[in-house]
């Protein structure tokens, strides 16, 4: 039973569209269904066997996420986090590969791994290589995307194709689930979805992303208290306790995303971004001035919308 998003794009492009530029460089998205351009939208809807999922649960949680188990292999990506290790708890099978970037998190992925049945792979992006990923798909990509994570999904499910794999399970939206962000299926924060399913389009690859489905985000925000859903997302935590999953990952204090610590202040990554904006014609980009300065990643985002325009 899979399903995932697509997007689909309509009208006729004509000029830049600034309000969205704005909004991009400032927050990392705009609203549906406009675009970049004037006169060009955007819709988004799923395919798949969403809603045949109802037939196969009693309850929403945690029976919409088991219904959505793979039925061959697959390839997961691990960050050490709550929703990914979950996930992999849920999911684990002898013929899965579990695929990990070397960093902060490695100790509590590790030490997940032991417990499963399947491969663990701890790979490591240099920055060269980042670069060169980066240069590579923006351009490629149905939209700018406004995050590093983006490239780091690429890398992974790359080594996921080259393993064997067509499907790639993602933990994306599991904040929206159990605490951390608010990126449920009708958040305005939904971008978060097109970091996996983006570069595996690209590379000609399934996407599932499990906790994207309506009936688990609907069951949070209803059901689940805002003291179980706070950062450190205490009832995902009891839960994986009740799985016996180690304490590494059961007692883990909610951060932000590790495994690009590094990258977004590396001189040689930040010279080539500011190299690329300001050798293009789009070098006027840098010129935006906000009432509220831009949370980290701006850099990135002006790059990202260059290179893809």
């Amino acid at each position: 039973m899979s399903w995932s998003f697509r997007k689909e794009f309509y009208g006729k492009k004509e000029r830049l569209r600034m309000d969205s530029i704005r909004a991009f460089l400032k927050v990392g998205y705009y609203f549906l269904p406009y675009t970049l351009f004037h006169g060009y939208y955007r819709a988004v809807y799923r395919t798949g066997d969403h809603d045949g999922i109802y037939k196969k649960i009693k309850r929403p949680f945690p029976d919409a996420l088991i219904a959505q188990k793979p039925s061959s292999k697959f390839a997961l990506h691990l960050s050490g986090g709550i929703d990914s290790s979950l996930l992999a708890k849920l999911y684990d099978r002898k013929d899965a590969d579990y695929i990990h970037f070397k960093g902060p998190e490695s100790e509590r992925a590790r030490a997940l791994a032991v417990t499963l049945k399947g491969r663990f792979h701890e790979i490591e992006i240099t920055k060269e290589e980042f670069i060169k990923t980066a240069d590579e798909i923006i351009p490629l990509l149905s939209e700018p995307y406004p995050y590093h994570d983006i490239i780091f999904a690429y890398v992974a499910s790359k080594k996921a194709k080259e393993l064997g794999h067509n499907l790639i399970v993602a933990g994306d939206g599991g904040d929206g689930i159990f605490g951390g962000a608010h990126t449920g299926p009708y958040s305005r924060k939904s971008f978060v979805i097109w970091k996996t399913i983006d570069p595996d389009t690209l590379l000609g690859l399934e996407t599932l992303q499990p906790y994207m489905h309506t009936a688990l985000y609907t069951w949070s925000k209803t059901t689940l208290t805002p003291h179980e859903t706070g950062r450190n997302k205490l009832f995902a935590s009891a839960y994986c306790r009740e799985l016996g999953m180690p304490e590494k990952i059961t007692k883990q204090i909610k951060v932000p995303w590790a495994g690009s610590l590094g990258i977004r202040e590396d001189k040689n990554i930040t010279s080539h971004m500011r190299h690329v904006i300001d050798s293009s014609e789009y070098n006027w980009i840098r010129e935006f001035k906000f009432y509220k300065e831009p949370n980290t990643g701006l850099l990135f985002r002006q790059y990202s919308l260059v290179k893809w325009l």
